[in-house]
């Protein structure tokens, strides 16, 4: 039987706040977006933590891992009492086994007997060497004092070494994503490029809010690109056309942010809003696009769910 309490690092019948939490630390660590490596064991954390997130879930799986426990505790029992080997001593070999423990343990105390002089013996002797070698220390010792005092005095000055310590700075922690980066090209299937047309578009943020631009072609995802406002980037190897144009839009980027919704990771803190361009775009070789007030730009606000849908 999988145990997802494992899989999230818990100990058994953890509580769902420690599930909760659990699953936000590996998802830092494993989600694919971040961690393209360990997208395999972040589907096993997802489904732990969609077994045990769930409250009637949780108590069903916590019902099943404790009969599963119990069972292998009992058979763990059982073989163990099919090791244990039942031992019947006749009065015989009894009064052998009594004759040889007596035997022993006398011979036993002699030996700690002769142990106990020879041990006294060795105490007087270097009891002895003492008393003689602590009169011949003092007159050595009197001997180099004299010695040393008949010459010229000498001062020794110590050298003191100066270490220069240089501080090493603090490390300063990276932002979730930055501009150029490209979130949720893993949930929709990996970007794609047309080395056929080759087709570029520059698109320029001064909306006042971050932005996360998703391109689409005949229901197929193109490319995904993030962009801080006030900033710009190109994008290349695109078809001649664009069908479908998302935008996410908001402030404080956290990949750890789920959209429930949508069964999604990654997500702005702030002022979180999500739209979609649903007219066509013909390009030619130089394209640009400054993103300002969306919806004056064309763009509808649409919901979570038809935003992150893969079929556009």
């Amino acid at each position: 039987m999988t145990n997802y309490y494992q899989i999230l690092g818990l100990q058994n019948f953890a509580s769902s706040a420690e599930v909760k939490n659990a699953f936000r630390r590996l998802a830092k660590l494993y989600h694919p977006d971040i961690n393209p490596s360990g997208q395999e064991h972040f589907k096993s954390i997802v489904k732990a933590y969609e077994a045990l997130s769930d409250n009637y879930k949780k108590s069903q799986y916590d019902h099943r891992l404790k009969s599963h426990l119990n069972n292998a505790h009992k058979n763990l029992s059982s073989a163990k009492n099919k090791e244990t080997k039942d031992y019947d001593f006749s009065e015989t070999e009894l009064k052998r086994r009594q004759y040889y423990q007596e035997h022993y343990k006398k011979q036993y105390e002699q030996s700690q007997q002769k142990a106990s002089t020879v041990e006294l013996k060795r105490s007087n002797n270097e009891f002895k060497n003492i008393i003689i070698a602590t009169p011949l220390a003092v007159l050595l010792i009197m001997l180099v004092l004299n010695v040393w005092n008949d010459k010229p005095q000498i001062k020794v000055v110590p050298y003191k070494e100066e270490v220069q310590l240089t501080k090493l700075p603090v490390e300063v922690e990276r932002k979730s994503v930055t501009t150029g980066d490209t979130p949720y090209a893993v949930y929709y299937g990996g970007a794609r490029q047309d080395t056929v047309d080759k087709r570029i578009m520059r698109f320029k943020n001064m909306c006042g809010n971050d932005l996360i631009i998703f391109l689409f072609n005949k229901k197929k995802f193109i490319r995904s690109c993030y962009v801080e406002h006030g900033f710009e980037v190109s994008l290349e190897m695109l078809p001649k056309e664009i069908s479908v144009m998302r935008i996410m839009q908001g402030r404080n980027f956290e990949y750890i942010r789920e959209i429930s919704k949508a069964g999604v990771f990654g997500a702005f803190k702030d002022s979180c809003k999500f739209y979609q361009y649903n007219k066509k775009l013909k390009l030619n070789g130089n394209n640009n696009l400054t993103l300002m007030d969306l919806a004056e730009q064309g763009f509808v606000e649409v919901g979570e769910e038809i935003f992150f849908k893969k079929d556009s």
